[in-house]
């Protein structure tokens, strides 16, 4: 599918879809719970699939209830189908760990843009635990062999993927003795680990950070089964409130600004860029400002580059953004995808390992291509309210996390095109 953007003026509220990232961590603390767990507000996209389908096939049950989802947990099994796990990396790998706790033979499946990331740290930590684990990138197939009685100490490196230590931690809790996980090299990331960390506590699991920060201590016990209500998506919101700054007047609300989600950095971002930013009461309202370069490390919330590089590229001037080495490895090499998708667009950007500087002020119309990225679809789409004209192919990424995104663009007032 393709979309065309034309040029808009944008106003009105919405709210974002939830965060992926803690529908993610719900669904998996829900599995793992004795008893019945009621997930509200819960993201509805290809990623929330993918964790629902797969917790399914290892035992647990989900259906529609009390507006939400309610998940029995409690009695995991080895599936007896392999589990489906799309692009969803969170998915592919804590489930992974947790099919490492579980007697017999699992096999997960995975599209071939995750098959293509790294996974060998998690797999040797896993090993470690005692379970058996062998990956084929080529057909994106993963075999794990548990054995029912994993160990209690892993070595893990912490500088390659946070989701590898949220794996092992989610994990942790079915470990005889606990589970202690003791990190070779820094975090990355480190806000997504206490967001597991956080979602965790709410099942009733605790886990202990020691030696300043370099080891994470899981208690033997049980998940307890919970209410959770999953909190709005700063990813996804990122670019709404991004479209606010280039063509208007854009209210996102259920967005707390004291999230531990990275992509609250955003807020940070748009600042410095110029905009017109308020926040208050889980509410932030963003309105067009004359847009100036800057500068910005995404290291730490390296799902706002696509974002970052729109904001730049309406700017007039240099925007350098630095730490931008890990966006290579995502559903696609983003950096790769803005370069090639912003020249379309008459923008220059210049990237190097782990900086870019993109050259704002020549933004015209053309036909872009999102690289199948839902992150690029959309960072690349809301351009065309400035520009007009701006046609984005394989428009139906979004689909990943954020279904609706050109229906919430088209009732902001964009002017949306689709073509099959």
């Amino acid at each position: 599918m393709r979309v065309t953007v034309g040029r808009s003026d944008v106003n009105g509220a919405v709210r974002v879809p939830g965060s992926k990232s803690y529908t993610v961590r719900a669904a998996v603390c829900a599995a793992l719970a004795h008893g019945d767990s009621l997930i509200k507000g819960a993201l509805r996209s290809d990623d929330a699939a993918a964790v629902l389908e797969s917790i399914t096939g290892l035992g647990a049950t989900v259906r529609e209830a009390d507006g939400g989802l309610a998940v029995r947990g409690g009695s995991l099994h080895a599936s007896a189908a392999p589990l489906w796990c799309r692009e969803s990396a969170a998915t592919f790998r804590f489930l992974a760990a947790v099919a490492g706790t579980v007697p017999g033979v699992t096999i997960l499946r995975c599209a071939p843009s995750l098959a293509r990331r790294p996974l060998e740290p998690l797999l040797e930590g896993m090993r470690q635990l005692g379970a058996e684990c062998s990956f084929d990138a080529g057909s994106g197939v993963l075999t794990v062999r548990g054995t029912g009685h994993p160990s209690g100490r892993v070595v893990l490196q912490g500088d390659v993927s946070s989701q590898f230590i949220s794996a092992l931690l989610l994990s942790g809790p079915r470990v005889p003795g606990g589970l202690s996980v003791l990190l070779s090299s820094p975090i990355v990331s480190e806000q997504y680990v206490e967001m597991t960390r956080e979602c965790m506590r709410c099942f009733g699991v605790d886990v202990a950070v020691l030696d300043g920060g370099r080891t994470f201590h899981v208690g033997e016990g049980g998940y307890r089964a919970a209410r959770y209500v999953v909190e709005g998506d700063w990813s996804g919101g990122a670019a709404v409130l991004a479209l606010g700054a280039l063509a208007g007047q854009v209210r996102v609300r259920e967005l707390p600004a004291e999230s531990l989600q990275a992509d609250v950095a955003v807020l940070d971002i748009l600042e410095k860029a110029g905009a017109s930013v308020r926040s208050g009461g889980g509410e932030v309202m963003v309105s067009r400002a004359r847009l100036r370069p800057f500068d910005y490390d995404v290291s730490g919330c390296i799902d706002l580059l696509p974002v970052a590089c729109a904001l730049g590229a309406a700017a007039n001037g240099v925007t350098t953004l630095t730490g931008i080495a890990r966006a290579r490895d995502k559903e696609s090499d983003r950096v790769a995808a803005m370069v090639d998708g912003l020249a379309q667009l008459g923008v220059g950007v210049d990237a190097e390992r782990d900086r870019m500087r993109v050259s704002g002020g020549g933004l015209h119309g053309g036909a872009v291509s999102s690289a199948g990225d839902h992150r690029i679809a959309m960072a690349l789409g809301i351009l065309g309210a400035v520009t007009g004209d701006v046609t984005v192919d394989e428009a139906q990424s979004v689909a990943k996390t954020y279904p609706a995104f050109w229906e919430t663009l088209a009732g902001l007032g964009v002017e949306v095109t689709l073509h099959e």
